[in-house]
């Protein structure tokens, strides 16, 4: 049987909040009980939409359903106190910072003014850049495949808060090498940034950070031929404040 590991999870849960009964499970889950006796049949998976209404419904994680994985990332809390740095200590930190600008020592890469665009970075246009980001040079070892975008929502909070900075390697684009990853998926003419989890050859997610966003369709499927082009690019850093 395909997905037998599957079929076991999603008939413990059938037995655990529907008493065993997949015509009362589907019709909490707003589906067709031929679709639930399919999934339990190993024959297909769910959607999106199906599994979306699992968590909002019985709080059943998409990822543990589809894999056995359950999710341990998390927000670190470091309790760090601010340093305190002398006016002349300031001027000669801008003075060294002025030199290895003057020494390559730092790129500058391209803050788009709007939704990240979907297509290569070498596409984008003057009037798409609102600023650019000095980041170090070891740091950017190809500039000239990276840009960063601003966050919009708050599918990756607690991470990632509304009006983040992330920077995007466009180079990096295979999900067999970004499985665990924060990436941009490619989602109409624009994208979205979620965790990559790669299921099978045949199913890749994109994972939110924040589950109460699974609600507000941010659970991101991509199958058969959509894989290959499904991912923009790998995140490489991102700034922001904390809520």
């Amino acid at each position: 049987m395909k997905n037998k590991g599957f079929a076991e999870r999603l008939r413990m849960m059938i037995d655990r909040h529907s008493e065993g009964v997949v015509r009362r499970f589907a019709a909490d889950i707003q589906t067709n009980h031929q679709a639930v006796f399919n999934w339990l049949a190993g024959e297909r998976l769910p959607g999106a939409k199906s599994l979306e209404a699992m968590w909002t419904t019985f709080g059943i994680d998409p990822l543990w359903l589809l894999t056995g994985e359950h999710r341990t990332r998390g927000p670190v809390t470091l309790g760090v106190a601010a340093p305190q740095v002398p006016a002349q200590a300031k001027k000669e930190n801008a003075a060294f910072v002025a030199e290895e600008v003057r020494r390559d020592r730092f790129v500058t890469v391209p803050l788009l003014a709007d939704a990240i665009a979907g297509g290569s970075p070498r596409r984008v246009n003057a009037d798409d850049i609102e600023d650019y980001a000095l980041i170090h040079a070891d740091w950017c070892p190809h500039p000239e495949h990276v840009t960063c975008v601003r966050v919009r929502g708050d599918s990756m909070s607690p991470i990632l808060t509304d009006g983040s900075i992330v920077a995007i390697d466009h180079g990096r684009r295979n999900p067999k090498q970004l499985d665990g990853k924060m990436v941009a998926f490619r989602q109409g003419d624009g994208a979205s940034v979620k965790w990559c989890k790669v299921v099978s050859k045949d199913l890749v997610m994109g994972l939110p950070e924040n589950k109460d966003s699974l609600a507000a369709d941010s659970l991101l499927l991509f199958q058969g031929d959509d894989i290959d082009d499904c991912i923009i690019g790998c995140v490489l850093w991102w700034w922001g404040r904390p809520e």
